[in-house]
C-alpha cells in the first residue's frame, strides 16, 4: 500500500508538472491570478512574487509634492525600445525596414501618451483609492480598526475592485505591447523570420521574477513526480512535494477565521482539507523505505549506502 501511495502521489505531481509544461499560457493565466487570491497571514508574501501587483511602478511616478501622479508609461517605453534595438542587432535589418520600425516604434509611443493621458482621471482616483485602502489594512493590522469578519470582507472586496480596475489598464498597455512585438515580426522578411521569435529569451537572467517561478514550479513538480514513480531519491522527493503543499496551504488555509472561504465546490474543511491531507501522505512517505520497494532506491541502498555504513562500522 506504501508503493501504491507513492506512485499515486507522483503520478499527480507529474501530470500537473507536465501539463503545465505543455499549456505555458494557460498556466501563466492561472499563476497570477491564484497568487492574487493569496489569503490568511502570509498572503503578502505571495503578492511580492508578482511584479509591480498594484501598477504603482508602471503607471504611476511621484511629482516634486510627492503626490502620486499618472506616469508616462516608461516601462514600456523602456521594453519597446529594448525590443527595437534587439530586432535591429539580432535581424541585420536593412536601411528600409529599419525605417519601417522606428516608424512603428514612434506611433506606438504616441499611443501610450495618448492612452495614460485619455485614463488620466481615472488612473489618479485609482491611486486615490489605493492609499486609502492601504492605510486602512495598516490600521487594521495595528489593531487600531476591528478585525470583525464583516470588516475583513469589505477590505478583502474592496482589494479586489481595485485589482479588477487597475488590470483593465495593465491588460490593455500588455496588449499593446504584444501587437508592437507582431507589428515589428511582420517587417522580418522569411529569412530573417528562421532566425526564431523576437520576444523569445532563453537567458534565466533576463527573466522576471514571474518568469523564474513559473520554471521553478515547473519542473520542480516534474522531477518530483518522477522521482515518487521511479522510487528514487524517495525521501527526497516526498520532502520536496510536502514542502510544496505547505506553500499551497499557505495561500489557502483552511482556517474558520480567514477570508474569503474555500468556495463551495471545493468542499468544506476545517484546517484539514485534501491539500493537508496530501501533504501528511508526502510525509509519511519520507518516514519509509518505499522507494526501495519496486524502486531504484533499492539499488541506491544496496551499492552506495549499506556499503558505506559498514565502512564507519568498522571505523567505530
Amino acid at each position: 500500500m506504501l508503493v501504491l501511495l507513492r506512485l499515486s502521489l507522483g503520478c499527480h505531481f507529474l501530470y500537473e508538472g507536465v501539463w503545465k509544461y505543455s499549456h505555458p499560457k494557460e498556466f501563466s493565466a492561472e499563476l497570477g491570478p491564484f497568487l492574487l487570491l493569496a489569503k490568511g497571514p502570509a498572503a503578502r508574501f505571495f503578492y511580492a512574487m508578482l511584479p509591480d501587483v498594484n501598477g504603482r511602478e508602471r503607471l504611476g511616478k511621484v511629482d516634486p509634492q510627492n503626490h502620486v501622479g499618472v506616469g508616462n508609461g516608461e516601462a514600456w517605453s523602456n521594453s519597446w525600445e529594448q525590443l527595437r534595438k534587439k530586432v535591429v542587432a539580432r535581424y541585420k535589418l536593412s536601411p528600409e525596414q529599419k525605417t519601417q520600425v522606428d516608424g512603428i516604434t514612434e506611433r506606438y509611443q504616441g499611443a501610450l501618451g495618448s492612452y495614460l493621458k485619455e485614463h488620466k482621471a481615472e488612473i489618479l482616483a485609482y491611486f486615490n483609492g489605493l492609499d486609502r485602502f492601504e492605510e486602512a489594512e495598516r490600521n487594521r493590522r495595528g489593531g487600531v480598526e476591528n478585525d470583525s469578519t464583516y470588516y475583513r470582507k469589505r477590505m478583502w472586496d474592496q482589494q479586489q475592485d481595485l485589482r479588477k480596475e487597475v488590470n483593465v489598464w495593465l491588460s490593455d498597455l500588455d496588449a499593446m505591447s504584444d501587437t508592437y512585438a507582431t507589428e515589428l515580426w511582420n517587417v522580418l522578411d522569411d529569412d530573417q523570420k528562421a532566425r526564431g521569435s523576437i520576444t523569445a529569451d532563453w537567458n534565466p537572467l533576463h527573466w522576471s521574477q514571474l518568469e523564474r517561478l513559473k520554471f521553478l514550479v515547473t519542473y520542480s513538480l516534474i522531477a518530483i513526480g518522477l522521482c515518487l514513480m521511479l522510487g528514487f531519491f524517495t525521501r527526497l522527493a516526498a520532502l520536496g512535494g510536502a514542502a510544496f503543499m505547505i506553500s499551497i496551504l499557505l495561500t489557502q488555509p483552511p482556517w474558520p477565521t480567514i477570508y474569503p472561504p474555500a468556495p463551495g465546490p471545493v468542499g468544506h474543511a476545517l484546517i484539514v482539507n485534501k491539500d493537508f491531507i496530501e501533504m501528511v501522505a508526502l510525509f509519511l512517505l519520507a518516514t519509509t523505505a518505499a522507494g526501495r520497494w519496486g524502486g531504484l532506491d533499492y539499488f541506491i541502498h544496496h551499492w552506495f549506502v549499506r556499503p558505506i555504513n559498514a565502512y564507519f562500522s568498522q571505523q567505530v
